[in-house]
């Protein structure tokens, strides 16, 4: 189970991340990274699955931006 101060921590390293981003491409890949941490904490938590999810957004935005 997640606790609000981890939810804090993560909150404050993933914003670092951003802010120290200098070009759109570097910010999408941080919150690439973020989300596939996320679904990885997910995993560990025993939660739902988080990987079809974001499969799902990654083809999405791939097949409607010309891929």
């Amino acid at each position: 189970m997640t606790t609000p101060r981890q939810t804090q921590n993560r909150a404050k390293h993933w914003n670092a991340r951003i802010a120290e981003a200098t070009t759109d491409q570097e910010r999408a890949g941080v919150w690439y990274d973020a989300c596939r941490t996320l679904a990885r904490q997910v995993e560990r938590d025993g939660k739902p699955n988080l990987w079809p999810a974001l499969t799902k957004a990654l083809h999405d935005f791939y097949k409607n931006n010309g891929g």
